[in-house]
């Protein structure tokens, strides 16, 4: 605690912390650093901390521990760099990202190498949390002047700038960037620490999705579900939502992509007014609260909404109060209901599912693929480009397409990018457009990889 108080983790100084923290004067936080504090005048400012920023026990051993080895670590950085270089830490961070310390002296190669390149494959979270601290230090980047939330943009932005630099094919990680920027609310160093955290591991581990996704919960619905307001009878107007299933590789967990459809003149008919991404965070005890994390659009455009939420298994029925500080900005309703398809019961249910379920084979997949392109800002192309084949040799990458009644291949050489040598042609492979620049790319959407196609050769069969 005095270490986290002292480093100014959560608050510029103690006087400030107690405030957040809801104690009416700053002797309780002074005590505690001086040593002074009895065990249950502890247990009560680490719980209260706990309570106010939303942590866990083990947040806070980890971020004690980055603080201490931040200053060791910088102890011994300092001789191994060129001060006064005006990109020194830019070097440095590459060296941490790329886990080479071949420039560095013998003396620190043998005897603090070592400890970064286990550290990093045991404690990710530890060692990132430490490489962004240095980064801030070097940078002497404020967390706590007057506008946090451009100090904060200011560190987001000069690390993402270097990263997506080293790695241009991660677009989904370069795209967490504005996501995490969007959701700055008054950061602390804490969670500018923890953001920058996420920014690393998302750039440099092609399976931290599958990690992440560990936060997010999925529910035993059906793997797509229909939802109404409760007791509304299927008419023109009437509203209806789809939730369905995108897992990441693993069975519970992953979020749930959301349209919002409104029936239109006929029982063929619905008209698409929104699409949303639910995530529900995971309990993972009695005390965390049941959050619902929603957004809309993509890349600079998105935004973001919380709602805490209830689910009635019995009634089958969701129900939703947003945040009092951001409001009800996505307009869902109170609650709504799950409909089941298979066994509904009572007239109005019944004529839902028939209705539904002859939507979901005439429109239902035109529908869902744009809704697919307003959240990801991505157009499929599998019409106008028919990927046949994959082929990877160990010097080249070669995609067999159909295009124009043609037989095209686009060949492009391992050496262009790491991750090529590493990827099976097993894997799924899109061809796609991005409406922000208008250009297609190859996509490998598990891994997050996309390179531009123009940088392929082409060679018609």
């Amino acid at each position: 605690m005095q270490c986290l108080i002292e480093n100014q983790a959560f608050a510029p100084s103690a006087s400030a912390l107690a405030k957040e923290l809801g104690y009416k004067g700053k002797m309780t936080l002074y005590r505690l650093i001086k040593g002074q504090a009895t065990e249950r005048t502890v247990d009560e400012v680490w719980a209260r901390i706990l309570d106010c920023y939303l942590l866990s026990d083990t947040d806070l051993y980890d971020s004690a521990r980055i603080f201490e080895a931040t200053r060791y670590c910088c102890d011994k950085l300092l001789p191994e760099i060129k001060t006064g270089h005006p990109e020194q830490i830019e070097q440095l961070t590459t060296a941490f990202v790329y886990d080479v310390y071949d420039y560095f002296s013998p003396e620190f190669q043998q005897e603090n190498a070592p400890f970064l390149k286990d550290l990093r494959k045991d404690e990710p979270d530890v060692f990132w949390g430490i490489v962004t601290l240095i980064y801030i230090r070097f940078k002497k980047i404020d967390l706590y002047r007057k506008d946090r939330e451009q100090a904060y943009c200011k560190l987001i932005d000069g690390l993402d700038e270097l990263l997506f630099t080293l790695y241009p094919e991660k677009a989904d990680a370069h795209e967490v960037s504005y996501n995490l920027k969007n959701l700055a609310t008054d950061p602390n160093l804490w969670r500018a620490i923890a953001d920058c955290t996420i920014l690393f591991r998302r750039y440099t581990e092609a399976d931290f999705t599958k990690e992440a996704s560990k936060s997010m919960m999925l529910f035993n619905w059906e793997e797509r579900s229909f939802w109404h307001t409760p007791y509304c009878p299927y008419r023109q107007g009437s509203e209806v939502w789809l939730l369905t299933e995108q897992n990441t590789g693993r069975a519970r967990n992953g979020y749930y992509m959301v349209l919002r459809l409104e029936a239109g003149r006929d029982t063929h008919t619905f008209k698409l007014t929104d699409a949303l991404v639910f995530c529900f965070w995971t309990i993972d005890n009695e005390n965390d609260l049941p959050i619902l994390q929603a957004c809309r659009g993509a890349g600079t455009g998105r935004e973001w909404c919380f709602y805490a939420y209830e689910y009635d298994e019995q009634e089958r029925c969701l129900s939703f109060e947003p945040n009092p500080e951001t409001g009800n900005i996505f307009g869902l309703p109170d609650s709504l209901q799950r409909i089941d398809l298979e066994h509904p019961s009572g007239k109005d249910e019944k004529v839902w599912a028939r209705i539904l379920k002859m939507w979901e084979e005439e429109q239902g997949p035109a529908i869902f693929r744009k809704a697919k392109e307003w959240l990801s800002d991505r157009i499929e192309l599998e019409e106008e480009y028919k990927l046949t084949d994959v082929q990877i040799s160990r010097a080249n990458l070669t995609l067999s397409v159909g295009r124009n009644g043609k037989d095209i291949q686009y060949e492009l050489s391992i050496e262009a990018y790491d991750f090529l040598s590493e990827i099976s042609p097993f894997q799924p492979v899109l061809i796609v457009k991005h409406i922000d620049d208008n250009q297609v790319y190859v996509e490998w959407p598990e891994e997050g990889y996309s390179i531009r196609l123009s940088e392929f050769t082409e060679k018609e069969l």
